[in-house]
Formats: C-alpha cells, structure tokens, sequence
C-alpha cells in the first residue's frame, strides 16, 4: 500500500470512531429517568446521584427565589396525592414565567444531592396551563 492509501484510511477510521463516540455520548446523556415524586424516593437509594427527571406540583406557598443570588427554592410533591411526600428542589437561575401561578405542574431536571437532602436542579420545564389546551366542547 502506498502511504497516500494509508492516510485515507487512517482518516476514514478516525472519522467513523468519532461519529460513533459523539453519537454514543448524546444517547448517555439525553437517556435519564422521568419519575413521579413518589417514585423518585423509592427508587432513591439505586439512583445515586444520577441525573434524573421529576414531575410533580409546586407546593403552594413554597416557593422563595433570592434575586440577589438568583437562587430559587421550593417543595415539589406527586399530582394527584395530597399527602405525597414533598422533595425540595434547589435551582440557580431565573425562574420560569409560569412558575408563580398555584398548582402548576413542572419537570425539573438534575441529581439529588444526599448530603444536603435537596434535589439540584439544573432545568426546569414549566407544563401549560390547561388555558392552553383544547376545550371539551370543540373536540
């Protein structure tokens, strides 16, 4: 083989292993669980610190957010039981639009933290609010 042959594999190779490393990675990283709050302390002692998804309604009157250090704090509990047991979520950052409005329902995204018994997020992703869903009578 001449050395010009060997470049063009060398490079084809190098190419695919880093097509297949990238797309490897972005599989790692956007595969996480989605779980109920009451599913989240169940599963707490296997998950570690693994990064992860928890939905469920903002405990009216929890909510604080800092503007000075624009550290936004509040209780997250299961939608559906009121008794639920309650997660604190920790997020830095400005806080979403809807957040303010009672009941609403959010996804936050990050790990928990054990030594602090708080859950970081590093996303929050507010759900609408049923406004924005069709209404009965026009399906």
């Amino acid at each position: 083989m001449n050395a010009r042959r060997k470049t063009v594999i060398f490079a084809v190779i190098l190419i695919l292993s880093s097509f297949v490393y990238l797309v490897f990675l972005g599989m790692k990283e956007g595969s996480m669980y989605y779980l109920e709050v009451r599913e989240f302390f169940n599963r707490l002692n296997e998950l570690g610190g693994q990064k992860v998804r928890i939905n469920g309604a903002i405990v009216p009157g929890s909510v604080n957010y800092d503007t000075g250090s624009m550290k936004l704090s509040f209780l997250l509990k299961d939608n559906e039981m009121e008794n639920s047991p309650r997660v604190k979520v920790v997020y830095k950052g400005s806080p979403p639009d809807l957040l303010e409005q009672e009941g609403v329902t959010l996804v936050a995204e990050g790990s928990y933290n054990s030594r602090t018994g708080v859950f970081e997020a590093k996303q929050l992703l507010v759900k609408c609010p049923s406004k924005y869903e069709k209404k009965e009578e026009e399906e």
